[in-house]
C-alpha cells in the first residue's frame, strides 16, 4: 500500500511553499541498519522544515552511516551499549550540549512522518506541553504497519500505565517524541534503559516528573527493512510494563 502524505496532512503543499522552519528542533533518528529507509527520511524530514538532523547510529552493519553522511546529516556512533535505549539517552546528551529550544526523536526505518512530527511542535511551544508523543493508534495508519496483535498489546499497556497516573493514553510505546528543555534536563538523569523499554520508561518518567505530557495522534506507514522488534523483544517489553506499573 502507497502512503500518500498529502492525504492525511491537511495544508502540506502550502507547507511546502510557505518553507516551515523548524532549525529551533534537533531532530534526532536513532538507525540500526536502515540503508533503505534513511535516505528517504532525512530528505521528508528537510522538507518538512526540520534542518538541525541529527543521525545517532546503533553500530550498524550496512550502509547506513555512509548514506546518511551523504544527505548532508550529521552522524554519530551510540554510547552506553547497543539497543534503542541507548540510542536515545546518546540523543538527549547530545542535546544537552547545544542550544536547541526543542528536541524531536522519530524512528529511522520509515514508520514515522517527519511533518507529523511538526505538527507537535506548537503544543510545546506555547507552553501548554513539555513533552508530546505522538499516538500512532488514534491515527492513519498503513494496514501493514500495526498487525492485531501488537495494536492491542500497545492499547492495553497504554491503557494501564496511563492509568496508573490518572490519564488516558492510548500509544505509549510510540517512536514520535518531542520535548522541550525543561523536560530533558530532568529526565535524561534518570533513564536507565538499553533497549526498546526506552519509550515506557520515558513515559513513566516524565509523568513522575509531573511535566505537562500531551498525546496527538500521528500516521504510521510499513517500515522498510527488516524489523527488530522481534518476540523476545516483545516479551522483554510487557515484563517491563509491568514492572514500571508496579514502581
Amino acid at each position: 500500500m502507497a502512503w500518500n502524505t498529502q492525504s492525511t496532512v491537511p495544508g502540506l503543499m502550502t507547507q511546502k511553499h510557505d518553507s516551515p522552519d523548524h532549525s529551533n528542533t534537533l531532530l534526532v533518528i536513532p538507525t540500526l541498519n536502515e540503508e533503505e529507509a534513511i535516505q528517504d527520511l532525512v530528505a521528508e524530514a528537510r522538507a518538512a522544515g526540520f534542518l538541525n538532523i541529527l543521525i545517532v547510529d546503533g553500530f550498524s552493519s550496512d550502509r547506513t552511516r555512509e548514506i546518511a553522511e551523504q544527505t548532508g546529516a550529521r552522524v554519530i556512533l551510540q554510547d552506553f551499549g547497543k539497543g534503542k535505549g541507548c540510542g536515545v539517552r546518546t540523543a538527549m546528551r547530545e542535546f544537552l550540549q547545544r542550544d536547541s529550544q526543542m528536541l524531536g526523536i522519530i524512528d529511522g526505518d520509515g514508520t514515522n512522518i517527519p511533518s507529523h512530527l511538526a505538527k507537535m511542535i506548537p503544543l510545546v511551544e506555547s507552553g501548554e506541553a513539555n513533552v508530546v508523543l505522538g499516538s500512532r493508534t488514534r491515527g492513519p495508519r498503513d494496514k501493514r504497519a500495526m498487525g492485531a496483535v501488537t495494536l492491542a498489546s500497545n492499547l492495553t499497556v497504554s491503557f494501564l500505565l496511563g492509568a496508573k497516573f490518572g490519564r488516558h493514553f492510548t500509544d505509549v510505546q510510540t517512536g514520535y517524541w518531542l520535548f522541550n528543555r525543561e523536560a530533558v534536563e530532568r529526565v535524561y538523569p534518570l533513564l536507565k534503559s538499553t533497549g526498546f523499554e526506552i519509550e515506557l520508561e520515558l513515559f513513566v518518567k516524565t509523568l513522575k516528573a509531573r511535566l505537562r505530557v500531551r498525546e496527538l495522534p500521528v500516521g504510521f506507514r510499513a517500515r522498510k527493512g527488516l524489523t527488530k522488534f522481534s518476540f523476545r523483544s516483545r516479551v522483554r517489553n510487557l515484563y517491563y510494563a509491568f514492572k514500571f506499573l508496579a514502581s
